[in-house]
Order: structure tokens, then sequence, then C-alpha cells
């Protein structure tokens, strides 16, 4: 079942569909590594212990009310069981155990309504909604919540510096090919917690495109450590 930004944006906005601890999970998942975690690592976050039926239960019944306020239903799974959480986020079996991952659409969706808060002041991993259009070449200051998570900064400032990590030059691209295609987390160079909830930022002044690892070394103090001082570590 696909939903497109609009659809989310719809239903969001609607009475009755956001209840108590749906944008705190929402928000959670968001600044998570990569939009995703397990049931246990959500319910830990927001104060309900280890256990992975909160989770459940919050992100099914938002589902539910989406799929409802929208008059779509979902195709019954081999359980039986409809699965509303599908609306929120894809979700597989893995090692650590099963695994949501938030929807790009609804990522979207979150953004354009600012419904990211301070759940969200985690900078990294980085994820790139999909939708946005961009003069190709075009450099130029762009409104941001003071979270940096404004696709259209990020996508302006890989856009000037490549894929390719600032501080090591590690390319996912060469490395795993077209999985890694456009992978690369952004690094903000001003201590956003110092900022005020709205500023400007300089997608090429202020943002860098560095590799997962590179992005946790810079922020093992704070303030961070600069670009050039991490390359110092690496020499």
């Amino acid at each position: 079942m696909e939903l497109s930004k609009e659809q989310y944006k719809n239903a969001l906005k609607a009475d009755g569909v956001l209840k108590d601890g749906n944008l705190e999970l929402l928000n959670f998942l968001f600044s998570a590594t990569l939009c995703e975690a397990t049931a246990p690592e959500i319910t830990a976050a927001l104060g309900y212990g280890n256990k992975p039926g909160p989770a459940n239960a919050i992100l099914g019944n938002l589902g539910k009310r989406i799929s409802k306020h929208l008059g779509i239903e979902l195709p019954e799974r081999q359980n039986n069981s409809p699965g509303w959480w599908q609306l929120i986020a894809h979700g597989e079996q893995r090692t650590e155990g099963f695994v949501w991952r938030l929807r790009e659409e609804l990522i979207d969706a979150l953004i354009e309504l600012d419904l990211i808060d301070d759940f969200a002041e985690k900078l990294f991993p980085e994820t790139v909604p999909g939708g946005y259009e961009l003069e190709e070449g075009s450099v130029k200051p762009v409104n941001v919540n003071a979270y940096e998570r404004n696709p259209a900064a990020r996508k302006l400032c890989i856009q000037f510096y490549g894929c390719s990590c600032i501080v090591c030059g590690f390319d996912f691209f060469k490395k795993y090919g077209n999985l890694g295609q456009g992978f690369i987390h952004v690094h903000h160079l001003l201590e956003i917690s110092a900022i005020g909830k709205k500023y400007k930022v300089n997608p090429v002044k202020d943002l860098r495109p560095v590799c997962p690892n590179c992005h946790s070394m810079l922020h093992q103090k704070r303030p961070a450590y600069s670009i050039e001082e991490l390359r110092e570590i690496i020499n």
C-alpha cells in the first residue's frame, strides 16, 4: 500500500488522527539512524520500558486512523491481520529484531507540516525525502528549522560538494555500487543547539557531506571537532 505525501498531509491535519504519543514516536523514528528502529528501542526512548507492545499499538492505531480518514483498506496478511503499521513504516525481520523504517512520503509530510520538533536534534544520519525540485547550479540561503532537516538545503549541499566524505574521501557509490548511490550524511558546522528556533542556513558555507563514521567522530565532543581537526587525527 503506497500513499502520497499529500494523502499523508491530508490525514495528519484531520481532527482525531494524531493522538497522544503519536508525534513523539514519529519524531523518534525521524531522528533515528536511517529513520529506523525496533519496537523495544522506540518504547525505551519514549519511557515505556523495553517491551514492543506500546510501540506496536501506537503505530498500528495511527495507521488505522489514517486509513479510515482516507477511506482505504489494507489487504490482509497471512495471519489475517491487516497490518495497519504498514501505512507508517516499512518493516522487516533482522538479526536485531523486527525493524521499522519511516516511509519517505510520510517524512515529507511531517517536514512540510512542521511536525518535527526538538526530538530531531540528533543530527545524523540524514535522509533524503523525494519530491523537491531544485534549479541546477543554484546556491541560495534556505529557511530551515533549527535542527537541520531541510531536504532542499541538504540537496544543495550535496549538489555543490558531491557525495564523497569531506573528511576522509569515502564514496559509498564507489564501494557499494548502486546500493550506495547518493548516500551521505550532512554535517552542520554550527552548534545547532545554540541557535534560535529559526535561522538562515547557507548550504555551501554551513553544511558539509561526511560519511557516518566521520560524522560520529566529529560529535565525540561539544562543541564538535572541526573538519580540519578530524583530518589531523586521521593523519
